[in-house]
């Protein structure tokens, strides 16, 4: 079913008043009209550059604080098994049993992690959207735009136009 012009330009209207309320949602009150589309999807292009810069850092962190962790619990271990003290050796039990749990708190942190994976992976998609829809729109106005060496007015053929020089013989 081919939509009329004055439908099509309704839904238009509609979208871009839908985007500008979710751009100022987020905080984007002074964006250029004309740019709205770019605006959004540099955003979620800056958003998931930082996600993912923010995801490598923690888990180079996580990474380096498990290798600590399992080096510490192997010494306490040993030391625990070389002293005499019953004091030093339920201490050095009792740092090998927190290394432990410690090594499995940060399994669940680098787990966590994955998440950042899922939420890049949802913006590129929602980028793609996006530039679809841009393109449609631009395809869309392209075609709507009228010849821009037609002249607005009367339809006539070629035939019975006037020209300019007829029109000043009539007023000279």
């Amino acid at each position: 079913m081919m939509k009329t012009d004055e439908t099509l330009r309704h839904d238009l209207v509609g979208m871009v008043e839908e985007l500008r309320a979710a751009l100022n949602e987020i905080g984007d009150q002074g964006a250029p009209q004309t740019n709205v589309v770019s605006n959004a999807r540099d955003r979620l292009r800056y958003i998931s550059a930082l996600t993912e810069q923010a995801a490598g850092q923690t888990l180079n962190a996580a990474e380096a604080v498990g290798d600590r962790l399992r080096a510490q619990k192997v010494l306490a271990a040993a030391l625990a098994g070389k002293s005499r003290s019953p004091e030093i050796r339920a201490f050095l039990l009792g740092l090998v049993a927190e290394h432990e749990m410690s090594g499995g708190n940060l399994s669940e942190i680098i787990q966590a992690q994955a998440f950042q994976d899922l939420v890049g992976q949802v913006i590129n998609k929602l980028m793609l959207v996006i530039q679809h829809m841009e393109d449609n729109l631009v395809h869309l106005l392209v075609e709507e735009a009228p010849d821009p060496g037609l002249l607005a007015g009367p339809a006539v053929t070629p035939a019975s136009a006037v020209s300019q020089d007829e029109v000043d013989d009539l007023f000279g």
